[in-house]
């Protein structure tokens, strides 16, 4: 605001001069007020891009589904349409050439055997019983007996020596220790019904009542399962060792409730078998104790769950579905078309991949173009990015990015643990077998609950591995928790060359 000398200001008349101060002061009040309504705007604009923000994250929540996230299918809801992101192979639905099917086939000897034959004539009610007929047609029916619980009763016999007089006894097998208890199949079939099918105990004292007509409590069903535990220890040891020397492993954890709180069961699976293990931390603590990753010295396929990189022993290969799923939101919801084109590029890498199986390798031209696309599309994704307008800063921290800005960083970062199933026809496109493995645990906690004590979990998840790596192996799964039963786990054989060739195919 100019000003007036004092001089020139005096000699102004008395009533100008008043004029102008009454002015100078208003005008001094109207800048404190603009200077206030200046502030409060800027607090506007920064609450009102906050809750723009805030409105944003909740819509990106909305949006995101099992297509496009990591969302599990089971959070989609019933009137969404499942999408997947398969592409049709061009196979006509059904078993394909040269399927093992499990149709009922009938036996050459069937344990009984029922002849239904004519008495008289159809025609001229002529008497045939004493005429040999001859078989035209045959049919079978399978049906399981009515099932009755077989007791055994041990006896001890006692003899007197005829040379000295002393009396001797008999023994009891090892395996009988009591008056009465259930023998090693009834147990191991409340195992496997509660460990394999996640039944709660109650229903399996349930199942044995009506189907065998033997009462079980959910005590002894407890009782069973820490049996087990104990027994199983050598299988774990021999696990991990058959782990360590596979090629390839799949990791993953999920969330499960322990004595109310959250805690965590971590994977480590290959295509013939598991280990499961659980703990109250999710991070890098867990994976120490567990004990595998620490060691393990080959390939290890998983998410981007950091802690993972902090293993630097192994190479690493990245699960290339959770990046399909991130690529979809990022095109669909964000309209930014480099995902579209990295999504297709992925996917093309995987069908050249399946093309040239046989060679085991992809020709070094086209290895070469796929790199040089797949660096165009992440030079793409930041030219746009760098093209947008910086997000508001917060109060403390980074300065806040995208999530597609997020998703390039990643996928430059990475670029060689993305693109390794390229490199290594061993490595998967994906990770899924630890995330199928993984899966049974959400189910169990659907079906049954969670744990009350971290012993009750450990104890599952020690009876769950041996479960599912005798599956994995083609064991009779019933029979494998007998054998745990009597104290002779059936255990793994460590075969280097057999766990190469299972990690190619």
């Amino acid at each position: 605001m100019p000003s007036i000398s004092g001089k020139d200001f005096d000699a102004l008349p008395a009533a100008i001069r008043t004029y102008i101060r009454y002015l100078e002061k208003i005008i001094e009040q109207q800048q404190s007020q603009i200077q206030q309504q200046q502030a409060q705007i800027q607090q506007l604009q920064a609450h009102i891009q906050q809750q723009q923000d805030r409105i944003s994250s909740l819509e990106d929540q909305l949006t995101k589904n099992s297509s496009n996230s990591s969302k599990p299918p089971s959070s989609d809801g019933l009137k969404r349409k499942p999408k997947s992101q398969r592409r049709p192979s061009g196979k006509k639905p059904g078993a394909q050439q040269g399927h093992v099917g499990k149709d009922l086939l009938q036996v050459e000897k069937p344990d009984f055997l029922v002849i239904h034959t004519p008495t008289m004539c159809q025609t001229c009610q002529t008497t045939l019983s004493e005429i040999k007929g001859a078989c035209v047609e045959r049919r079978q029916v399978f049906e399981i007996p009515p099932s009755k619980c077989e007791v055994t009763e041990h006896r001890v016999e006692e003899k007197k020596c005829p040379c000295c007089g002393k009396n001797s006894k008999g023994i009891f097998p090892e395996n009988v220790r009591g008056p009465v208890q259930y023998g090693e199949r009834v147990q191991a079939l409340a195992a496997y019904f509660a460990d394999q099918h996640f039944i709660p105990v109650d229903r399996v004292c349930e199942i044995f009542e009506d189907v065998f007509d033997v009462t079980l409590s959910p005590g002894t069903c407890v009782n069973i399962d820490k049996k087990l535990f104990e027994k199983l220890e050598t299988f774990e040891n021999s696990l991990k060792t058959y782990l360590l020397a596979t090629r390839v492993l799949h990791f993953d954890e999920t969330g499960i409730r322990c004595e109310k709180k959250l805690s965590w069961v971590h994977v480590a699976s290959s295509p013939r078998a598991t280990l499961y293990t659980l703990h109250a931390k999710r991070g890098q603590q867990a994976m120490d104790e567990a004990n595998i990753l620490p060691q393990f010295k080959s390939i290890a396929i998983h998410d981007h769950w950091f802690p993972y990189f902090s293993y630097e022993q192994m190479l690493h290969g990245l699960c290339n579905a959770h990046h399909l799923r991130e690529l979809t939101f990022m095109h669909e919801e964000k309209q930014e078309m480099w995902a579209k084109q990295m999504k297709e590029l992925l996917l093309f890498a995987q069908q050249e991949v399946e093309k040239h199986v046989n060679q085991e390798a992809l020709p070094p031209k086209l290895l070469q173009d796929i790199e040089q696309a797949y660096k165009q599309k992440i030079i793409d994704g930041l030219t746009y990015h760098s093209s947008l307008p910086p997000l508001p800063k917060g109060k403390r921290g980074k300065q806040r990015q995208r999530e597609g800005k997020n998703l390039l960083d990643r996928l430059k970062e990475k670029r060689e643990c993305v693109l390794r199933f390229m490199y290594d026809f061993a490595v998967p496109f994906t990770n899924n077998q630890g995330e199928q493995d993984i899966r049974m645990v959400k189910l169990k906690q659907k079906i049954s609950g969670c744990f009350r004590k971290p012993k009750g979990g450990q104890i599952f998840c020690r009876i769950r591995s041996y479960i599912s790596t005798a599956r994995k192996q083609g064991w009779n799964v019933w029979d494998a928790l007998a054998d745990a039963i009597r104290g002779s786990p059936r255990l793994l054989a460590i075969d280097r060359q057999a766990n190469l060739q299972e990690a190619i195919t």
